[in-house]
């Protein structure tokens, strides 16, 4: 799939991380996905945060945080002290107004950082959440690694992401806009918990969100053929990437899912 002028700069300048930051703080893409950044919205915020059994007063680090939905839900609903890190700066500035709007600022903070160098002290959180982040890490051992590292013994984690069979996604599912989308860097399940496990965080919870994610795929697609109409209406061009491309992407995606090839899940683990 072809990728824009301005990606392409950001790719050799910064890598998928600062890729990654640009596209979700492109208008164009938040318009494509709603206010549902990830399969399951906030039901799924929930129930990830709900697995790990967050607790009042409990101080969780938010890991690939955007603009703040997922801190501040926890924050607001299970009265705990967040952290959220993110590395696009404009995502963070966005996370804090959100903050001060919402009257949480003495419970959730932002920092600009990268997940594979945490600036944080060992051992200081007692819980961790990472949403359809750490598919698109370049060095998901070394993240998973710092994610250990901050959380104290007995902490818990709770990752949501894209699992998929690598080799058997087709091949427009693979290249750079499949990768900042969650997918071309996608795990299968079993690979995440060995990941998880090798760095002493042991998985007790799994649960699929499959159906979620096929449902979000089916409201990209709606709105990108929408998006295309829009643009050929008014005769201009935006986004990061063409229509058509992205269309027929979506639509191998939604395929990959009924076929078990791509998928969604969460899974909830706890520092030895």
């Amino acid at each position: 799939m072809a990728t824009s002028p301005k990606l392409e700069a950001l790719l050799a300048e910064g890598g998928t991380e600062a890729c990654c930051a640009a596209l979700y703080e492109s208008p164009a893409v938040r318009w494509f996905l709603g206010d549902e950044l990830h399969p399951g919205g906030e039901v799924a915020t929930r129930r990830s945060l709900g697995l790990i059994e967050l607790r009042p007063g409990e101080r969780l680090l938010d890991v690939g945080a955007g603009t703040g939905s997922s801190a501040l839900l926890a924050a607001r609903e299970f009265g705990c002290l967040v952290v959220g890190l993110d590395y696009g700066t404009d995502a963070v500035r966005r996370a804090r107004q959100a903050a001060d709007a919402a009257g949480l600022c003495d419970r959730v903070a932002f920092v600009v950082g990268d997940a594979g160098a945490l600036p944080f002290a060992d051992d200081e959180f007692d819980a961790l959440l990472c949403e359809c982040s750490l598919s698109t890490f370049p060095d998901k051992a070394r993240a998973v690694s710092e994610m250990r590292r901050v959380l104290r013994p007995g902490g818990r984690v709770a990752i949501s992401d894209v699992v998929a069979d690598p080799a058997r996604l087709p091949e427009p599912l693979s290249g750079t806009i499949a990768t900042l989308a969650c997918v071309g860097g996608a795990l299968p399940l079993e690979a995440y918990e060995r990941l998880l496990a090798e760095r002493r965080l042991r998985t007790f919870a799994v649960e699929s969100l499959d159906d979620q994610a096929a449902r979000l795929a089916q409201r990209i697609e709606d709105r990108l053929r929408a998006g295309r109409l829009l643009e050929r209406c008014r005769g201009s061009e935006w986004g990061p990437f063409g229509f058509e491309e992205a269309i027929e992407a979506v639509r191998l995606a939604r395929r990959a899912i009924d076929q078990g090839v791509l998928g969604y899940a969460i899974l909830a683990a706890t520092a030895s």
